[in-house]
């Protein structure tokens, strides 16, 4: 007898660790902690071997996008919805997925098929001509560029003279 597959699967993101989610797995929901959200990293970007040519078009990611829902918890800010897109370029477009404002030290970010389907077999049916042929897709967690939290001024407004400022007034960490 086969057991059914796990509801749920966990990725930890935070310096140092791994940046990339691999999302070919046998469950409807990732749970995905991330340690600095805006200030480590920025957004999570879907990275997959598949071309245009193999089923992965800008159509498809778009798809894609509609069929999956994503809520971003924390405890200062509470819930909320996980911004997911489809950004065009030139080279054609990227799927990606928010991970809250900045003033987050560390949150969760819950995805989940809106289809009940498993992430493995949304994206074979969705992204690939031939789901028999191997490919990889996975969130690459895209590290965000500045220093966001030393780019405001500190608290009672005046200006900070010297060192570094690591007081977290408006960060939402210690």
């Amino acid at each position: 007898m086969t057991s059914a597959p796990p509801s749920t699967a966990s990725v930890v993101l935070s310096k140092g660790g791994a940046a990339l989610v691999d999302l070919l797995v046998d469950t409807a929901e990732l749970g995905i902690t991330v340690t600095g959200p805006q200030m480590l990293f920025e957004n999570l970007s879907l990275l997959t071997t598949l071309s245009p040519f193999e089923g992965s078009t800008v159509q498809r990611l778009e798809e894609l996008a509609g069929c999956l829902e994503g809520t971003i918890h924390c405890g200062l800010i509470g819930i909320q919805q996980a911004e997911i897109k489809v950004a065009k370029h030139r080279a054609g477009a990227t799927l990606q997925i928010g991970l809250g404002p900045a003033s987050m030290y560390q949150s969760e970010l819950v995805l989940r098929t809106r289809t009940a389907e498993t992430f493995r077999a949304l994206i074979s049916r969705l992204l690939s001509s031939d789901p028999s042929r191997p490919f990889f897709a996975g969130l690459h967690a895209v590290p965000a560029t500045g220093h966001l939290e030393h780019h405001h001024a500190p608290a009672g407004g005046g200006r900070h003279e010297g060192g570094t400022h690591h007081e977290g007034a408006g960060h939402g960490h210690p």
